[in-house]
């Protein structure tokens, strides 16, 4: 909001502190200022007023601030007696139809009004702050606003048919031309007032034409109301109409303010206007009274940490218009924000400056919170996928109608998915039953950005089911690869993945059943036939699943390359993962790699031919990693070739080239020994 450091002035008795110096005391005790701009001998102050200050959108309320900040007397504008006198003119009569909408209405009618210009440094001061001059009258309920945050109106009394002013909603279909010319469609409910036969003004926000201030106008209703906040900001947004009136109403009005405004307005209007009052309009029937909130003496040492002489707190908030009692605190009814001790230790804080406090450590001691575990291991399992290479997902806990066509669910998947009562539209019609439906979907979307390149996907969450008597929550861990290499590669690559996992939360006892696999918890459908296998741990204990996508699936969803993936139930693996871990120092002595390539059946697992080169190696095997898997051209029709990296090493010597070889020849020996393997 713009204000005028001359008018500033007006409310201090001692002169106020230059411009810039009031910048900066401002920014350090309640308010930001943007911006700051010369006009003329006058400087124009760009103040951010933070919303709950309502107070404060006025001269007068940030002249308050000042006084306080600067600690300097404080001098409230003059006003007139509120005193009705005799006159040739019918009673007004007012009635509102519901008062918690219009908690009070205030008005003045005034008799035998001189229009004419207003006086030179009114004119001035308004068009500084961006508004026009137009006559005395109007000018005159402008200047209070400004000044003292109080919307006012004036209408022609004239023009009032009946001599009778109704506030009620507004009725479907009802208009009204406003004073800019405005031809306005009225919603259904916004506060207006009428008078016995026509809308003559949208309360809150600006008049209407047909009772507008003229050149014949010589009686006026002058009002001061205030409307429901949240109306008139409703109001305001619904017919994209903005004025300095509504946004005041919307950040809400001190319903006292409103018989202060009129003495100010009548004793302008008497002194540039003439008139005498003839009636006194004030519809206030629950008036709003100061609360009072309990202030312990050591509240501001506890809470700010320093302690601030009693005296200074009293005579702060005394400065800011608060009331000190042996009781408590009594606070203005302008003041909403404050409402608890906190509030008023706030007011002492930033009056005191929370810059002038020192810092200090504190002297309780800071009990670290207990460690969640689980939290911990869901993070290494984040750091793991990250070092493998993965890109975290978020993705949205709901699939639609099209998901379950596209994603092939059977009707037995989809008498498990759990429907949502009000979905915001079809796409979140059910909440999703695995992690893997949208993982699956973010790689369609990446499939053509990325043609050459992996796309490498994983994320945490939770997923939901039919339960027996009410919708079930499980957490869950998936990945999905999707790339150029062939779909065998790909399913021992993701094996490697989830070994990584598992080795990271230190479960040493999982292991994969590719013997007639079928997913526990998921969808058969969404897998691919004898590319498949249960992860287990322990004896038979299945915790997920890990394969190639069903083609189909694939296809539907425009993905172009074969997708391995696997989702693991997170609670059954955390329950298995280990905090303690075996240290095993590392060899002093140096490794020696062998390479070994095998011929095999397509069936034959690659854990079987791993334990069986283990077995024949010994001690000395330090580590099996299988490099190549290759099929097709080139070998007998129902064959693979799989190569190996053996890495053999000693913990006590150095092995020589001579025992390398024996243990290689070893392990030669054993797989050949095996029916339908070959080695190469």
């Amino acid at each position: 909001m713009i204000f005028s450091y001359n008018w500033l002035q007006e409310f201090l008795k001692t002169p106020l502190p230059k411009a810039e110096k009031l910048r900066d005391d401002l920014a350090l005790h309640v308010f930001e200022v943007e911006s700051m701009e010369k006009q003329g001998s006058d400087v124009l102050l760009d103040v951010s007023i933070l919303p709950q200050r309502s107070d404060c959108l006025s001269h007068m309320g940030l002249a308050r601030e000042i006084a306080a900040i600067e600690k300097k007397e404080l001098v409230e504008p003059e006003g007139l007696a509120l005193k009705a006198q005799e006159g040739e003119l019918p009673v007004l009569k007012v009635s509102v139809e519901d008062r918690i909408l219009v908690p009070r209405y205030s008005a003045l009618v005034v008799q035998g009004v001189s229009l004419s210009a207003s006086p030179q440094w009114m004119q001035q001061r308004l068009e500084a702050l961006g508004i026009n001059s137009i006559n005395n009258v109007v000018d005159i309920t402008n200047y209070v606003m400004l000044e003292l945050g109080q919307p006012l109106h004036a209408f022609d009394f004239n023009k009032i048919q009946g001599n009778a002013m109704h506030i009620r909603g507004a009725k479907k279909g009802e208009k009204l031309v406003l004073l800019d010319d405005t031809d306005m469609q009225l919603p259904k409910g916004t506060l207006i007032i009428e008078d016995a036969s026509r809308i003559v003004d949208l309360a809150g926000i600006k008049g209407g034409k047909v009772s507008s201030i003229g050149k014949t106008t010589r009686n006026i209703v002058l009002q001061a109301a205030v409307f429901d906040r949240k109306k008139i900001y409703q109001t305001k947004k619904l017919i994209n109409y903005r004025t300095t009136a509504a946004d005041l109403y919307s950040h809400g009005i001190d319903p006292n303010l409103t018989m202060t405004a009129l003495e100010r307005a009548a004793f302008l209007l008497a002194k540039y206007g003439g008139g005498k009052i003839v009636q006194v309009v004030d519809l206030y029937q629950k008036p709003k009274k100061p609360s009072l909130v309990l202030f312990p003496k050591d509240a501001t040492e506890k809470l700010l940490g320093t302690k601030i002489p009693q005296k200074e707190s009293d005579d702060t908030l005394k400065r800011l218009g608060f009331k000190v009692t042996t009781k408590g605190v009594q606070v203005p009814t302008w003041r909403d924000d404050v409402a608890i001790v906190e509030d008023l230790v706030e007011e002492v804080g930033r009056m005191h400056g929370f810059h002038a406090i020192l810092a200090t450590f504190p002297k309780e001691r800071i009990a670290p919170p207990q460690e969640n575990q689980n939290q911990v291991w869901q993070e290494q399992l984040r750091d793991a996928f990250q070092e493998a290479g993965f890109t975290e997902t978020y993705s949205y806990s709901f699939v639609g109608e099209k998901d379950v066509l596209l994603l092939e669910y059977s009707s037995k998947d989809k008498e498990n998915l759990v429907e949502v009562q009000n979905p915001i539209s079809a796409d979140y019609r059910y909440l999703r039953m695995n992690l893997l439906d949208n993982l699956l979907k973010s790689v369609a979307l990446n499939d053509k950005p990325m043609q050459g390149k992996s796309i490498q996907l994983f994320e945490l969450g939770n997923v939901f089911s039919q339960g027996i008597k009410q919708p079930v929550e499980q957490g869950r861990v998936a990945g999905v690869l999707s790339s150029s290499r062939t779909p065998s590669q790909a399913f021992y690559e993701m094996k490697g993945i989830a070994d990584l996992l598992f080795s990271t939360l230190g479960v040493t006892d999982s292991w994969y059943d590719e013997f007639e696999p079928q997913p526990d918890e998921g969808r058969q459908s969404l897998w691919t036939q004898g590319r498949s296998a249960e992860i287990k741990i322990g004896k038979n204990t299945e915790i997920g699943f890990l394969g190639q996508i069903n083609p189909e699936v694939s296809k539907n969803l425009g993905i172009s390359r074969p997708v391995v993936a696997f989702e693991i139930n997170l609670k059954q693996l955390l329950e298995h993962a280990l905090e303690e871990r075996e240290y095993r120092p590392a060899s002093r002595f140096p490794p020696a790699l062998r390479d070994i390539a095998v011929m095999v059946p397509l069936e034959t697992r690659v854990v079987d031919i791993m334990n069986v080169m283990e077995t024949a190696g010994g001690e000395e095997v330090a580590d099996i990693d299988v490099f190549d898997i290759f099929e097709g051209q080139g070998l007998p029709e129902g064959k693979k070739s799989l190569a190996f990296h053996v890495v053999y090493q000693a913990e006590d010597r150095t092995l020589t080239n001579e025992e390398v070889e024996r243990f290689q020849r070893k392990i030669v020996t054993a797989l050949e020994t095996n029916p339908g393997w070959e080695v190469r």
